[in-house]
């Protein structure tokens, strides 16, 4: 028999597997424990059930998930304590409840926890909507509410910080690969069929920002209300300029591949570059990869590291913006700008140019500096009413 490992080795890191599992298991016997005290039911069940649905993946959905039960619970209860006092249980009176319990639900935005609007209605109608009935289930509510956003600050919060440097970190990666294989085939008379899976392989990078993003998003979420975001203040800046850029850049890229398809297809004189040319811009493309791999490495030691390492992406740069100008020289000779492909290497310095300031390490320091002290914990568009009343509050009378 092959017993499962609850110590897992990630990174340099050992995590405990089942943490979460054991978070609600305490969130339920806890709110069971707090509530016997504090409830009239000999065997208050509702708080442990509240709580065991209370404890979600993060400590923001935890607290959002505890709200939004309590508010549902409320609200069926009111309804429900409504009806008793006019009309008995019949099988319309009901009907009356489940509808009026959903159309308030739905006016008030509960979203998954919609149901429990008129579940707990038509659970107080069935015993009469009686005091006992009312109070009680509000407060089974709030205690396993309160008990679970209460176990799951204080039981190793979770941070999705890690997993999404990660993936940023693959992105880069992935557009670093592209380019390498371009730049190693670009070298010799590349066929049609290679230019399309150039195109292709640049296209399929974007899979990898759907997965990055979602990361990203889940990372972002965890940060919010956890007291373990103080350590990591500028965690969730850092990775989204990170993947902003490389999605730029991976757009640049994409436009690249673009540029070497259409040559191969055109009627011109020169279907694919002179030797001169192909090896300037295979070296080209192969610091480029460097540059791009380098910035992934980058945006991942300013929230793993202690210090963020640009040393590496200074030197690709440097190096890539090199045989920049050596290209531009090679496309000005030989008469090629006086032939009709002429626009398409504009293009493609064009498209080179702008994927190398994506991944800029000057404009990354800089906007390192602009970034403040400590993450907002409110989103800006509840900053900002903050603010406007704040100035208005501390604006002389006239």
């Amino acid at each position: 028999m092959r017993w499962p490992t609850l110590l897992v080795a990630r990174r340099g890191r050992v995590r405990l597997r089942g943490v979460r599992t054991l978070k609600s298991t305490v969130a339920a016997v806890t709110a069971y424990i707090v509530a016997l005290p504090l409830s009239d039911n000999p065997r208050p069940v509702l708080a442990p059930l509240t709580a065991l649905l209370v404890v979600q993946l993060t400590l923001y959905d935890t607290v959002r998930r505890g709200l939004l039960r309590v508010a549902s619970v409320v609200l069926g209860v009111l309804v429900a304590a409504a009806l008793s006092t006019v009309v008995p249980l019949t099988w319309w009176s009901l009907g009356l409840a489940v509808a009026v319990s959903l159309v308030i639900g739905r006016l008030f935005r509960l979203g998954d926890d919609i149901a429990e609007v008129p579940i707990s209605a038509m659970l107080i109608l069935a015993v009469g909507g009686t005091d006992t009935a009312v109070t009680g289930r509000i407060y089974e509510t709030a205690i396993g509410a309160v008990v679970g956003v209460v176990i799951g600050a204080l039981v190793a919060p979770p941070l999705y910080v890690r997993p999404a440097s990660g993936a940023v970190q693959g992105v880069a990666r992935a557009a670093a690969e592209v380019l390498r294989r371009v730049a190693a085939e670009v070298r010799q008379e590349y066929t049609v069929e290679q230019a399309d899976a150039w195109l292709d392989a640049a296209r399929g990078v974007g899979q990898d920002i759907l997965r990055a993003d979602r990361a990203l998003a889940t990372a972002e979420t965890s940060l919010r209300y956890n007291p373990r975001a103080i350590s990591r203040p500028h965690a969730a800046s850092s990775l989204r300029s990170g993947l902003d850029a490389l999605e730029r850049a991976t757009v640049s890229l994409r436009g690249v591949c673009r540029v070497l398809a259409d040559l191969v297809k055109g009627p011109g004189e020169e279907t694919v570059y002179g030797a001169d040319v192909r090896e300037a811009l295979s070296d080209l493309l192969a610091d480029v990869a460097d540059a791009v791999a380098a910035y992934g490495d980058l945006v991942g030691s300013e929230v793993d590291g202690p210090a963020p390492e640009d040393e590496r992406l200074r030197g690709a740069l440097a190096a890539a913006w090199s045989d920049r100008h050596r290209l531009a020289g090679l496309l000005r000779q030989h008469d090629r700008l006086a032939r009709d492909e002429w626009l398409l290497h504009g293009q493609l310095a064009s498209q080179l140019d702008q994927l190398l300031r994506d991944v800029d390490g000057e404009a990354r320091a800089e906007l390192r500096r602009t970034w403040p002290a400590r993450e907002p914990v409110l989103r800006p568009a509840l900053r900002r009413p903050m603010q406007t009343a704040r100035d208005r509050i501390r604006r002389p009378p006239a």
